[in-house]
């Protein structure tokens, strides 16, 4: 199909192409608003302290390797199901397993600094707020006995979030609207390759090849 006809069918198919669309936004929203229930997230942030050098104030680079190595081995320990289980024992939480806690969990490095942050998603506020925080407080007095390791700190407790992370109305509109369009499109042009059926003279040119002579005009006669 040539451009030129790609634009006649678009033209043709435009006001379907534009309200199923709008369709399927309008019930993207109202599904994400209605139907999902929303996630919120809360995050805390730990530090590494870094061990000291055998010359006062002097850092080598195995030191700065074996840090960076540290933050890596507490970012899966943190996930790990002694601590998650502890966790929800403490707690006394008991509708989620640890596997759950820990899908749940993200631990992130930030800008590659011996900063970790612990984020926790869960559907209430208050308890992700109190997972986040003592997720902390388990691993610090784990990491002596597990990473033979003392040399972390909570810098920042997390605090009970206002909004929730998920899901996002907005986003999901737009996304439904982005690919809906495009799939009506695509429908469309689809509909239009495979339809054999001889319309106007442009169709006997660009199917046949062949030359047209005239054409006879329609009139309504009353």
């Amino acid at each position: 199909m040539e451009l030129k006809q790609f634009l006649i069918m678009i033209r043709k198919k435009i006001v379907f192409i534009v309200l199923i669309p709008i369709l399927i936004s309008i019930i993207a929203a109202l599904v994400s608003v209605f139907l999902i229930t929303p996630t919120y997230e809360a995050s805390s942030t730990l530090y590494i302290t870094p061990q000291k050098s055998v010359s006062e104030g002097e850092v080598t680079y195995q030191e700065i390797i074996t840090n960076q190595q540290l933050v890596k081995d507490y970012r899966e320990l943190i996930k790990s199901r002694l601590i998650t289980k502890a966790v929800l024992e403490k707690l006394q939480i008991q509708d989620i397993t640890s596997t759950e806690l820990s899908n749940r969990i993200k631990v992130n490095s930030k800008n590659d600094t011996r900063i970790l942050e612990i984020k926790v998603e869960d559907i209430y506020p208050v308890r992700c707020t109190n997972l986040s925080n003592k997720l902390c407080e388990v691993f610090i007095d784990q990491a002596p006995s597990i990473a033979k390791a003392n040399n972390i700190s909570i810098v920042d407790t997390a605090q009970v979030p206002n909004t929730p992370v998920k899901p996002n109305p907005t986003l999901y509109t737009m996304i439904a609207f982005i690919l809906s369009l495009m799939a009506t499109v695509g429908l469309f042009y689809l509909l239009e390759l495979i339809n054999e059926t001889i319309k106007t003279s442009e169709d006997i040119e660009t199917y046949l090849e062949l030359n047209v002579l005239g054409t006879i005009p329609s009139f309504n006669i009353k």
